[in-house]
């Protein structure tokens, strides 16, 4: 299993409704509402690191009110 943090912005005033569609995500063991130049911090677990990628673009970039992605992946 790889392990990745990864790094949301979100459209201003939709923070909570896009935390609220991501923590309904399998993959996603944790997400919390952060200050800073981020909106939210997910960390999530995927089978394959080829997996990553589309998992970020087919399910977290496709949420409503997602701007901005970063991932960090944990080696």
């Amino acid at each position: 299993m790889i392990t990745a943090y990864i790094l949301v912005m979100a459209d201003s005033g939709a923070e909570k409704e896009v935390i609220e569609d991501l923590q309904e995500l399998d993959e996603v063991e944790e997400a919390d509402l952060i200050y800073g130049e981020w909106d939210i911090i997910l960390r999530l677990k995927v089978p394959e690191v080829s997996m990553l990628g589309d998992f970020i673009l087919q399910n977290i970039r496709a949420i409503t009110g997602v701007k901005k992605t970063s991932t960090l992946i944990v080696v």
